[in-house]
């Protein structure tokens, strides 16, 4: 078991009631950490030798170790204590480069050891065998001084022992009736008791606490039963108090009930007589309040009207005001508009007299300048003039010739009504347009003269001339 944990039993350890303080052999610095905290085999490890300490690889050792956290290490070489940088001289926690010669001897727990031993047969002051469990927590500050000066297993002893020579001290002055005042009891003189004994070896005591004092069973069933007996007579007087105390509430509580009754009754009665005068203060209020807010209502109602027929008054003289004012404006503006207009039209007439007087003399003289022209170069370009005409001639012909919907025909053939196609109908019908178009312009040309209006010859057809225009 101890081998595959990392451990080895202990040897020579025997357990002992309570808590027993060991010193274990492990295999290697490492499993330091393994056994911090736990309790193998009911043992209580202070302090761990290791039987390896470098770390190695390959099977070869390596230059460096690793302390585990918790502990103090103890580092020798050659058998011989190396002194480290810690207050106690040991080494502290963590990476270390150490030589393959250096070792570390021993990991001392810098936890704190809780120690808990009961003390049998303690004699106290009035002779009576009890048994007391304490609880004692300390501390080793001076890992050199504990290992080479005490060692966990003297250690324990002399813990049983001091605690034990205490407790009997202290049990032979207390009567057993007063025992239990150990629970809680001020222990600080006896931890600095233990501590002058404890000290030089590097051990510190903090607490001191008894955990359970235990008395012979027939006494306890006696100081029980005398606890309750004292309990049952405290509780039977509280209970007769407590049954005295009910009655006379539950008297006085029926008196104040009937009290409050009377005075509930009396209360309704006056809150009768006090809600009917209310009520008759609330309707007379209701009344002239009626009464005032219809003389009000017919009030508002008349000043309404009023204000309504006066302002119907305004708005109707206002529109009537506005009416007249608009037919005023608008005759007005007709007016002018009139006379602007006539001024306008008389100006133009005026203008256009003025333009066709001055159109008529430039005409004139660019009719008498061209004639002028064309009779001094009627000679010369005689010649032209008529190649002109020819070549005009010619192109009608082409046009008339390249047109295929005009038909030619000879004068014979018109005379003797042999139209190719069938062209008499349209003969016939020209014919009858060109009646119609001459009765036109007859009636066109007795218009005119009607309205002593020029006339003009345009396209075939009369056509009437405005005199604005000749």
């Amino acid at each position: 078991m101890g081998n595959g944990s990392g451990w080895q039993s202990p040897v020579n350890a025997v357990p002992k009631d309570g808590t027993t303080l060991v010193e274990l052999v492990i295999q290697h610095v490492r499993d330091g950490h393994k056994i911090a905290g736990m309790q193998p085999e009911d043992f209580t490890p202070v302090s761990l030798v290791p039987l390896k300490s470098a770390s190695s690889c390959c099977c070869c050792p390596l230059c460096w170790v690793s302390i585990p956290s918790g502990f103090a290490a103890v580092v020798s070489r050659f058998g011989k204590d190396i002194p480290g940088k810690e207050p106690d001289g040991t080494w502290s926690p963590g990476f270390h480069c150490f030589w393959p010669w250096y070792s570390v001897n021993r990991l001392v727990s810098r936890q704190l050891i809780i120690f808990d031993t009961p003390v049998k047969d303690c004699k106290t002051k009035d002779n009576i065998t009890v048994n007391i469990d304490v609880l004692i927590v300390l501390e080793v500050v001076k890992a050199d001084a504990f290992i080479y000066g005490l060692g966990p297993e003297k250690l324990d002893s002399l813990l049983r022992a001091s605690q034990e020579e205490v407790l009997r001290q202290v049990a032979f002055q207390i009567p057993v009736e007063n025992i239990y005042d150990l629970h809680g009891h001020d222990t600080q003189n006896w931890v600095s008791d233990m501590n002058k004994n404890f000290e030089p070896f590097g051990v510190v005591i903090h607490h001191f606490t008894v955990r359970n004092v235990q008395i012979p069973g027939d006494m306890a069933k006696d100081f029980e039963d005398k606890t309750l007996y004292e309990s049952k007579t405290i509780e039977k007087q509280v209970q007769q108090e407590s049954d005295r105390l009910a009655l006379n509430n539950e008297e006085a509580r029926q008196k104040l009930k009937e009290e409050c009754e009377n005075n509930r009754m009396a209360a309704e009665e006056t809150a009768v007589t006090t809600k009917a005068q209310i009520v008759k203060e609330v309707r007379e209020v209701i009344a002239s309040t009626e009464k005032e807010m219809g003389i009000l209502e017919a009030q508002r109602l008349a000043e309404v009207a009023d204000l309504q027929a006066t302002a119907e008054l305004e708005v109707a003289k206002i529109d009537a005001e506005i009416l007249s004012t608009e037919r005023k404006n608008k005759a007005q503006v007709e007016a002018e508009v009139n006379i602007l207009e006539a001024e306008a039209e008389a100006f133009e007439a005026k203008r256009k007299a003025a333009a066709r007087m001055e159109a008529s003399q430039k005409i004139a003289i660019g009719k008498k300048a061209v004639a002028e022209a064309e009779g001094e170069a009627a000679t010369a370009f005689a010649a032209r003039r008529h190649q002109e005409q020819e070549m005009a001639r010619m192109d009608i012909l082409d046009k008339l010739a390249t047109n295929k919907k005009i038909q030619i025909a000879t004068s014979l053939e018109n005379n003797m009504g042999l139209a190719p196609d069938n062209s008499l109908v349209s003969q016939v019908a020209q014919q009858g347009l060109e009646a119609f178009r001459m009765k036109l312009a007859e009636m066109t040309a007795s218009s005119v003269t009607q309205l002593q209006m020029g006339k003009t010859l345009a396209g075939g057809l009369v056509r009437p001339v405005p005199q604005q225009m000749m």
